[in-house]
């Protein structure tokens, strides 16, 4: 008998590769709809998503509803983490997770000094256009880091995540109504409503 009986009994530790990285999935299709119907407002639930299915898989704690809500002090963090996991992958992109997460926070901070400018009347109606337009960047650097979040999660298509749900009918019938209210408001600033006695 050659074997040790005091020697301290050795395990292989296996890295398990398969684990996918948990990210929210969602189709580049689905997730512009949302964007667009909703006006930018998806948004909310698309950083609340990200942190709480990160707070589930690393159970770091995390509070998903602030990190949403104030999320031009995490969007870096949360880039550069989708990052991390999507170079894991071993699959090729070609993104700056730090650029990206600039131009959503530049575009958010722009969107709401002008807000608050309009509201005041200060520059109207120049502030008014300028208060809409950063929607444009908040959209394309939120989709791009959709792309490569789905790339992290394998999921590349974002198919399991793809069909139209009831409650994203309600969200679109919502988000018309606030398109519609958008419209009237930029009719009546550039031509006027007529007022009938």
């Amino acid at each position: 008998m050659t074997e040790n009986l005091y020697k301290v009994p050795e395990s292989v530790l296996v890295e398990n590769t398969n684990e996918v990285a948990s990210f929210y999935v969602v189709s580049p299709r689905k997730f512009l709809i949302l964007f667009i119907a909703t006006f930018g407002l998806y948004t909310l639930y698309w950083f609340y998503e990200h942190w709480r299915q990160l707070k589930t898989r690393t159970k770091e704690n995390i509070w998903p509803v602030p990190r949403a809500i104030f999320s031009i002090f995490f969007t870096h963090s949360l880039f550069r983490r989708i990052d991390k996991a999507a170079k894991v992958t071993g699959e090729a992109f070609s993104w700056s997770a730090s650029g990206m997460a600039t131009v959503y926070v530049l575009s958010e901070v722009v969107q709401n000094v002008c807000d608050r400018m309009s509201a005041k009347g200060f520059g109207s109606p120049y502030t008014d256009i300028l208060g809409v337009l950063p929607i444009i960047f908040v959209g394309w650097s939120l989709f791009r880091a959709q792309k490569i979040a789905n790339i992290a999660c394998q999921d590349f298509q974002g198919s399991s995540n793809n069909r139209i749900t009831l409650v994203n009918i309600l969200w679109i019938v919502l988000g018309s109504v606030f398109w519609l209210l958008i419209i009237v408001g930029f009719y009546d600033l550039f031509i006027g409503i007529p007022e009938f006695s």
